[in-house]
Order: C-alpha cells, then structure tokens, then sequence
C-alpha cells in the first residue's frame, strides 16, 4: 500500500506538471496568435502606405512647385481683383493674359501659367452656396 501510494504521489505530481505546461503551452499559443495577427495587420498597414508612396511623392513635388509660384499667382490674382472688376469676360481675360502674365514673365517671378483665377479665388462651396442664395452662376459673376 506505501508504494501504491507513493506511485500514486508521483502520478499526480506528473499529473499537475503535466496541466501546468498544458496550461503555459496554451498561453504561448494565445499570444502567438496574437502577434501574428498583429503582424498580419502591420503587413497589410505597410502595403498600403507603399502604396500611397508614390502619391505623396507626386503631391510633395506639386507643393514645392506650387509653393514657388505662389508669389506670381497672389500677384496677378491681386492685380485681376483690383483692375478686372467692371469689365466683360474678354476684356478680363485680354489683361489677365497679354498683361498681367506678361509683366510676371518679363520680371521673371515664378507663377502657374494655366491659373484659373477663379479657382485660386474661391472654392466650390463658397460658389455653391452663392448658388443657393440666388445669386448668378455664370462665370463672369463668380
């Protein structure tokens, strides 16, 4: 009986050992899942912004362009707004393009050569909500 209830000790001492690295292996398991599952939405994050990487490239050279000829295009968008306001169309286009881009062309300053002064102006909400007030929505009133 005294080695049948020492066998029985050892067992259950192998028994607990056993349950106790059953235990920490599912634990492992858990958070191995976990990291890969992190690692696989890290991955997928990665891939997106490689994709993006070419568009913020594209967009950077566009600022700094867009930076460099912001002095040309506020000074001829200042002079269409201090000289164009009473003309027509033609008139206004005939001096925004034979002289205010002349003048910025024959002083060198950098400036958008196919600025549309409207657009550089006013955005398309302060436009749309003119709209709604009733007011003209012809290019010559906006």
């Amino acid at each position: 009986m005294a080695e049948l209830e020492k066998v029985q000790q050892i067992k259950a001492d192998l028994q607990a050992q056993y349950d106790e690295a059953n235990e920490k292996a599912q634990i492992l398991e858990e958070k191995a899942t976990k990291t890969k599952r992190k690692m696989d939405q890290a991955n997928r994050l990665i891939n997106g912004l490689a994709d993006n990487k070419v568009r913020w490239i594209d967009d950077a050279d566009n600022f700094a362009n867009l930076k460099l000829n912001l002095v040309g295009d506020v000074a001829k968008a200042s002079a269409f707004v201090s000289y164009c306001g009473p003309f027509n169309t033609e008139f206004r286009d005939k001096l925004s393009e034979n002289y205010f881009m002349k003048d910025l062309i024959d002083r060198n300053i950098p400036c958008t050569e196919t600025l549309d002064l409207t657009e550089f102006l006013v955005d398309q909400a302060t436009i749309g909500e003119w709209n709604l007030q009733g007011l003209p929505t012809d290019p010559l009133s906006i």
